[in-house]
């Protein structure tokens, strides 16, 4: 038994350490965050490959920076590169906030991107992931009127998202958790 508990350590010291390894596991997580579910009536074909490449490109030193305002602003710049690598016609402000957001979940929510990148410093300031379900949730929870009108992701704007993330800030606040977490809340179920 002893022997099993020593591999796993120098295993899971080993992935740290490893460049080669992190940008695979990285390229990985870009793969598996963006799927025919999460793009869903998003864009054409390609719309899939096209996050996907961007986001496996993405330096996510980038996003690591020491104030909410510095990451928002970089978020925002992101989301244009993504928008634009998206097929013509399709370039949606939403589905690429969605796609980064997704993105970047799911890097914290792995142990070795999050630890190698420090990305604990920034979830805090990640926004949740905006569909149907969620904002179906928070508009549950906030009451009729107080937030946009859904009228899905591909016609979100700006705009719009601040009014959703401005309210899931505060109701994460009372849940004790990361506004980033609420899709785990939200995510197929309502409340």
């Amino acid at each position: 038994m002893g022997g099993f508990g020593v591999y796993f350590t120098l295993a899971s010291t080993t992935m740290l350490n490893s460049p080669e390894y992190l940008k695979y596991l990285c390229e990985r997580q870009a793969s598996t965050s963006i799927g025919a579910s999460t793009a869903r009536g998003m864009g054409p074909k390609g719309t899939i490959q096209a996050a996907r490449k961007y986001l496996k490109s993405l330096d996510l030193k980038r996003l690591k920076k020491r104030s909410q305002t510095a990451f928002i602003e970089e978020l925002e710049i992101a989301t244009g590169e993504l928008m634009n690598c998206l097929p013509k016609d399709h370039r949606h402000w939403g589905s690429a906030r969605k796609f980064i957001n997704i993105f970047l979940r799911g890097c914290c929510y792995n142990k070795y991107l999050s630890a190698h990148h420090k990305l604990e410093t920034i979830e805090p300031w990640l926004e949740v992931p905006l569909d149907s379900h969620v904002a179906k949730g928070l508009k549950l929870h906030i009451g009729r009127g107080e937030l946009p009108r859904w009228k899905g992701v591909i016609h979100l704007r700006k705009d719009e998202s601040d009014k959703f993330q401005l309210f899931a800030a505060d109701l994460a606040k009372r849940d004790g958790v990361n506004r980033v977490d609420l899709d785990v809340k939200f995510w197929r179920r309502v409340g």
